[in-house]
């Protein structure tokens, strides 16, 4: 039912005292990104390009703005491998995060229920309420999922030196990456353009080795609007030619996919410049250190999939698709957006931190660590008379 909230207090634990120390940047670059995520729903959910020929200007902007937006994901996930590369898997936030997935969905349906845009069953109820496993948010599940992998991710990058993390890096990159573009028809590793926790390992490692090795200052804001304009030109070109040739629809995201390498490497610009960036205004700060904590609750409230349709289909973006006006209520709808869900998520970890749900939620991780703990010392010798018996062996 929580997600790591902004308020430290000084009796506050390591990791929360840390994430307070975070540098602004990487901090501004989750409210960027969640701001990105919104103008693409505006777009794809709102059918604003859908409704739009290839002769419009506005479908040239709109794909170019969609294409800068692509990196959304990537660097949300780059954020995450540059510091928990760096610390420790704790169950409590894993199961917070969970919590917080659970009871957002389902408290979501059963609001949406009683203000009559959906009809109540039972079935819908614990649909929403398995939203995890159920796949609803599948950032989410995804998330969760390379999360959990990280003790096995961080063990074995540990011991890695500089070239053998950059030929990992590499492996990972021409088999994920540059090996999903060059055989684009096959997706011979189900990665589904990215919506794959597999995609999460490749840009954890490589955040991984950024963070380690860091690289020289560069203009990486004009890389990564570059790597986007391509990103865009490839989208544009392939619709003009797919109306000419009318070959398959699939080849029109060659490059407009989360794990092509135009967009992850544009991912990877972008993060490095917010990386980089320095912001020294106090209030600056503050309001980065207020929104940053509540990206992950804006996704999950307004991304409900009870939600998506009877909210765009009420602002109906798609009837002035043409009109220079749809960037204005481009503006409008997701700043309001934003602002609304950050409000709804600040309410739900005020709520949270009432009821003491952190503190359940760390006996419980506890408890089940102890249990853990227990079940493998009854089944496995101590670690130290293993080793004594291999140097007697």
């Amino acid at each position: 039912m929580n997600f790591p909230s902004k308020s430290i207090s000084p009796q506050a634990n390591p990791q929360e005292r840390n994430r307070a120390d975070r540098a602004p940047g990487p901090e501004l670059l989750r409210i960027v990104c969640m701001l990105m995520i919104l103008t693409s729903h505006f777009f794809v959910h709102g059918k604003v390009l859908g409704s739009l020929r290839t002769t419009d200007v506005n479908y040239s902007v709109g794909w170019f703005i969609e294409a800068c937006c692509y990196v959304m994901v990537n660097c949300f996930v780059l954020i995450t491998g540059y510091y928990q590369s760096a610390s420790r898997f704790r169950l409590k936030k894993f199961l917070l995060l969970w919590g917080q997935i659970v009871f957002t969905s389902a408290a979501e349906y059963l609001i949406l229920c009683a203000c009559h845009e959906i009809t109540f069953t039972w079935s819908g109820f614990f649909t929403a309420a398995a939203a995890v496993t159920g796949t609803r948010y599948w950032f989410a599940t995804a998330y969760l999922i390379l999360y959990a992998l990280t003790p096995l991710l961080n063990r074995a990058m540990r011991d890695l030196g500089q070239r053998e993390h950059l030929y990992a890096c590499a492996a990972l990159w021409g088999l994920f990456v540059v090996g999903r573009n060059l055989t684009y028809w096959m997706d011979f590793a189900n990665l589904h353009g990215g919506y794959s926790y597999v995609s999460f390992i490749v840009l954890y490692v490589t955040a991984a080795y950024l963070r380690r090795y860091p690289p020289r200052k560069r203009r990486w804001l004009g890389w990564y609007f570059l790597l986007s304009a391509v990103t865009a030109a490839s989208r544009i070109i392939m619709a003009v030619l797919y109306r000419r040739y009318g070959f398959s629809s699939d080849y029109l995201k060659v490059f407009m996919q989360y794990n092509s390498v135009t967009v992850v490497a544009a991912s990877v610009c972008l993060f490095l410049f917010f990386l980089h960036l320095d912001i020294r205004g106090r209030v600056s700060r503050a309001l980065i250190r207020f929104f940053a904590p509540l990206t992950f609750g804006v996704y999950i409230i307004h991304e409900h999939r009870d939600l998506r349709d009877p909210l765009w289909n009420r602002l109906k973006p798609w009837e002035i698709a043409r009109s220079p006006k749809v960037f204005l209520m481009l503006i409008a709808t997701v700043l309001s957006l934003f602002l609304v869900c950050s409000l709804l998520e600040y309410l739900r970890q005020t709520l949270s931190r009432l009821l003491r749900v952190p503190d359940l939620f760390g006996r419980i991780a506890d408890r089940m660590g102890s249990l853990a703990r227990s079940l493998v010392d009854r089944h496995l010798p101590p670690e130290e008379s293993c080793s004594n018996t291999t140097k007697q062996e």
